[in-house]
């Protein structure tokens, strides 16, 4: 342990990685982490998860990470509007409502909300431009699942969704291109999920509306 962790001087019961860290951006650098003792974090997140490789793994997984991070850059660049559901702030910039049986729930530390009648929000949109709404879920999320229910737009379908516990467990995006009609002339429009009898609507933990014809 002493070859990649070492005291930091004039900090007692500190210590810092030496050479052991990379920069997630996947350039290669190293980076040094700072370790202190949990009664110092007590009123912090002081849990977290480290990814482990041999210097022949990290290559690749370096590649990996740069194509996910451009990925993401796209994604950004593309993006009108985001919103995280379950979060009250967030909720309310875009008019959060709901009905009866709709509750937060929370997953990995992401913010989400699920329920068996419907709720909505008033998303931004560009007229001018096709648009495309992506919702996250959660593969392993077994309050949200089975879920049963319809995403609509303005009071109109979009798409029928069926969610089920599915491997690997993980924060999965769907993708529905909005019909050019429904965005004409409009600067917002109203995302409902409706929940089919006797079903729930999966956890949504994430809400993003994008230009459809941008390079992703």
């Amino acid at each position: 342990m002493s070859a990649w962790v070492e005291p930091v001087t004039g900090a007692p019961v500190r210590f810092r990685s030496r050479g052991a860290g990379r920069e997630p951006d996947a350039e290669g650098r190293a980076r040094d982490v700072e370790l202190v003792p949990f009664y110092r974090m007590h009123r912090r997140t002081y849990a977290t998860y480290w990814d482990v490789f041999r210097p022949d793994e990290w290559k690749a997984q370096k590649e990996a990470y740069a194509a996910e991070a451009e990925r993401l850059r796209r994604l950004e660049a593309a993006t009108v509007a985001y919103l995280e559901s379950g979060e009250t702030v967030c909720e309310r910039e875009f008019h959060y409502r709901a009905g009866d049986g709709v509750v937060p729930h929370r997953m990995l530390g992401r913010a989400g909300r699920r329920g068996r009648t419907w709720f909505s929000f008033e998303v931004p949109v560009e007229p001018d431009r096709p648009m495309t709404l992506i919702a996250t879920y959660y593969a392993g999320d077994r309050r949200g699942t089975p879920a049963e229910f319809q995403v609509l737009i303005d009071g109109q379908p979009v798409a029928r969704e069926e969610r089920r516990l599915t491997d690997p467990h993980r924060f999965v995006d769907a993708e529905y291109p909005l019909p050019a009609g429904l965005v004409a002339s409009k600067e917002r429009v109203t995302v409902r999920f409706q929940a089919a009898e006797y079903s729930q609507i999966a956890t949504v933990f994430g809400l993003r509306m994008i230009r459809g014809d941008a390079r992703r």
